[in-house]
């Protein structure tokens, strides 16, 4: 089964503004979207590799089970799960940094919070790799994924 590349290499090609506690944010204080964490990929034409660490970290699961927390959350508003990457047989979702810091995230859940992650392009079909959530909200949705919701699903989702 393919996994994510994870390496340890290079400088963040994004930009964004940070909040009052150096959060990353969106445009006028609002929850930032996957255009303001990652506008190379709405610009790129092929797959671009982006930072983890510094403004976000991942978790990556086995698809049936992110298909899975995705449903077991679709009554929550705004919904909590943000953006996500699918590559054959797993999906990669958003989290805020540092939210693996004292947090232990068990199988089937895999996190990282420094590496490389290859994303695709927004607005290109790519073979293999494509966006299965483009934010919580839609287009315009929250990027990151709430953790603190998703952590306590995982012992359901064996």
């Amino acid at each position: 089964m393919p996994h994510i590349a994870i390496e340890h290499a290079g400088a963040a090609p994004w930009t964004h503004a940070t909040g009052p506690a150096g959060q990353p944010r969106g445009a006028h204080g609002q929850p930032s979207t996957l255009a303001d964490m990652l506008p190379a990929a709405h610009m790129a034409s092929r797959p671009v590799d982006v930072e983890v660490g510094a403004d976000f970290d991942i978790v990556v699961l086995p698809e049936e089970q992110a298909r899975r927390t995705v449903d077991l959350l679709a009554h929550r508003r705004p919904h909590p799960v943000g953006a996500a990457v699918s590559r054959p047989g797993e999906w990669v979702l958003f989290l805020p940094p540092r939210s693996g810091l004292g947090t232990h995230w068990r199988r089937p859940a895999t996190h990282y919070d420094s590496g490389t992650l290859q994303v695709p392009p927004v607005l290109t079909a790519c073979d293999h790799l494509r966006w299965a959530r483009l934010g919580n909200a839609g287009r315009g949705g929250r990027f990151y994924t709430a953790p603190l919701m998703v952590h306590p699903l995982l012992p359901l989702l064996r």
